[in-house]
């Protein structure tokens, strides 16, 4: 058998928030053999230059002498044609960015992402892969999404293959951690968070709930041995990234004390442990077999992000954890956030799956003018399919069924699945016409149709919010410790036909200086259709511009619509999991 491809993993300078990380290189691969770090990591679709943190690198033979290497294509590094013998690559990284796609090493925790940590050996890549990472300090636990390699090498995890070792993360750290069983498989919950006072015992309640939930949707059992959920805290933000037997999470520390943002963790859960099936085992073609040293295009993340995006918030209602009123103002407020950004109207699905390396993950203040969002347009796309296939056979199950026939027909093959398979599966459940229709949503820039007569299919209308009516600035602002900040300015709108711009800080409206919060209730106070003097600083400039304000935007939500019919009251519990009554 070949030799496998080693790696030895060095934290004693994590207080630096450093790590040293030595590839063996086997003596059959050191001739002109290359080493290679990644650019990118798998369900993160955007080029982030890892090789940035390499602080030094350096290479020795089986008997200490420096071995020459030579830098190949910007994040790779070749050994010289007279390599003989194994050969030992150490690389010092530098590892102080938190989020769930980079390293962070510090006194607390350290947290590896692998495609970030582990340099791959071309020409090694189906080889097992072993790491030996033990514990430091004293103390401290390893938790990792790969198995232990045995009782004959402790403190070490085995890859199958590099794909296996890309597709996994380590934490260690003397961290809070919960063990429990779904469906006979053993799961672990870790929080690296600092503080937050996780509730563990609901968490794993939570989890399991939504778990069962994913299970029953695939209806297929759960297709890991494993499941490994890495929890980070930081001060603001979140997301997550889904592995083949685990997910990496990162969340505000103040989340278990905060019902909003527990909340989005849930919903966070159930999008990641949904991507067990999708994704993982249900993978878009171009992600079959992806390329690490350079950006890998998918037209599918439509289906891969959006449409898990749409389960994630079906899967915890359905779990009964979520009540059906935050499933519905979910999904309003998706719609308002979709259908208000320009760049629906200029960006398809599709282009947007497939410019995701360009668009989706390198934003700035114009990006809602240009993009669409895969993740929340792709989810409405989502539900407007399985509206139309619940109307169409009200004792069926929707979008549900279609996700089973892709799975049976596709999950873990070694072509993964087309966006003509896609289609061919919505035609098998619904008909020829409403993949058509489909692959015009995806297709075309524009939103998808939602208005009463379909959502009529599960007993739902749209409802006129009330409240105050605020004039329309169109904008998007936030809160800053300078006060109110234009972050984006519509194209088209009342702000844009003026002038302003994204990053403008706002001063005054009318005369009348705006803080943190104020500006809704600021703007009522001038009618729409009459210029408004509005004042702003851009850099070191002060400026003030005349701005007509649009008509209100009405704000809708969904609600039960008032004269549902039994059946489509059925509809809605079979789609929902709850009493439509309980809306």
């Amino acid at each position: 058998m070949a030799d496998p491809i080693r790696y030895d993993v060095d934290l004693t300078d994590r207080l630096h928030h450093l790590v040293r990380v030595t590839v063996h290189v086997p003596a059959d691969l050191s001739p002109g053999g290359e080493v290679v770090l990644s650019v990118w990591t798998p369900g993160s679709y955007v080029v982030r230059d890892y090789v940035h943190h390499v602080q030094w690198i350096r290479a020795l033979d089986a008997q200490g002498a420096e071995v020459a290497l030579t830098p190949s294509g910007g994040t790779a590094w070749t050994l010289p044609a007279t390599a003989d013998g194994p050969v030992a690559v150490t690389l010092e990284l530098y590892a102080n960015d938190l989020t769930v796609r980079t390293n962070h090493v510090d006194d607390h925790h350290a947290l590896l992402i692998p495609a970030a940590t582990f340099p791959f050996v071309r020409g090694g890549e189906d080889r097992t892969h072993l790491v030996h990472l033990p514990p430091s300090p004293a103390g401290h636990v390893v938790h990792s999404l790969l198995p232990a390699a045995g009782p004959d090498e402790p403190d070490t995890y085995l890859a199958a293959h590099r794909d296996h070792l890309i597709d996994s993360a380590f934490e260690v750290g003397a961290l809070p951690t919960i063990d429990f069983e779904v469906a006979d498989v053993p799961h672990r919950f870790v929080w690296a968070g600092h503080g937050g006072a996780p509730d563990l015992a609901r968490i794993a309640r939570d989890t399991t709930a939504i778990a069962d939930a994913a299970i029953d949707l695939f209806d297929v059992g759960l297709p890991t041995e494993r499941y490994t959920i890495l929890c980070v805290g930081a001060d603001e933000g979140g997301g997550g990234l889904e592995h083949r037997d685990g997910t990496v999470l990162q969340m505000p520390v103040r989340t278990f004390q905060d019902d909003a943002l527990y909340a989005r963790f849930q919903s966070l859960v159930a999008h990641e442990y949904l991507h067990l099936w999708n994704v993982k085992r249900l993978v878009p073609a171009a992600l079959v077999q992806p390329v690490y040293e350079a950006p890998t295009r998918s037209e599918s993340l439509w289906v891969a992000e959006g449409w898990t995006a749409y389960y994630d918030e079906l899967l915890p209602t359905r779990a009964g954890i979520w009540t059906p009123r935050q499933l519905l103002d979910t999904l309003g407020a998706t719609h308002q956030r979709v259908t208000e950004d320009p760049g629906h109207r200029l960006q398809s699905l599709r282009q947007a799956s497939y410019e995701a390396w360009i668009k989706h993950y390198v934003r700035d203040e114009n990006s809602p003018n240009v993009m669409t969002d895969y993740y929340g347009h792709g989810s409405l796309v989502a539900f407007e399919l399985d509206l139309r296939l619940r109307a169409a056979d009200p004792d069926a199950d929707g979008l549900d069924a279609v996700f089973r026939l892709l799975w049976q027909r596709h999950a873990d093959t070694p072509e993964g699945y087309t966006e003509a398979d896609v289609l061919d599966a919505i035609a098998t459940v619904g008909d020829d016409e409403l993949a058509a229709l489909a692959d015009r949503r995806v297709g075309t820039p524009g939103p998808p149709a939602l208005g009463d007569d379909l959502l009529a299919a599960v007993g739902l209308a749209w409802e006129d919010q009330g409240g105050p009516a605020t004039p329309e600035l169109g904008v998007r602002a936030s809160d800053s410790g300078e006060g109110v900040v234009l972050t984006h300015v519509l194209r088209d709108g009342p702000a844009w036909r003026a002038g302003l711009t994204g990053g403008d800080r706002l001063v005054a409206v009318g005369g009348r200086t705006v803080g943190r919060g104020q500006l809704d209730v600021t703007l009522r106070a001038h009618p729409p259709g009459e210029p408004v003097e509005v004042t702003v600083t851009r850099a070191s400039r002060l400026l003030s511009v005349p701005v007509t304000l649009d008509t209100p935007r009405p704000r809708r939500r969904l609600t039960a619509a008032g004269n549902a019919p039994s059946a489509a009251q059925e509809a809605f519990r079979r789609w929902s999991g709850a009493a439509w009554s309980s809306i």
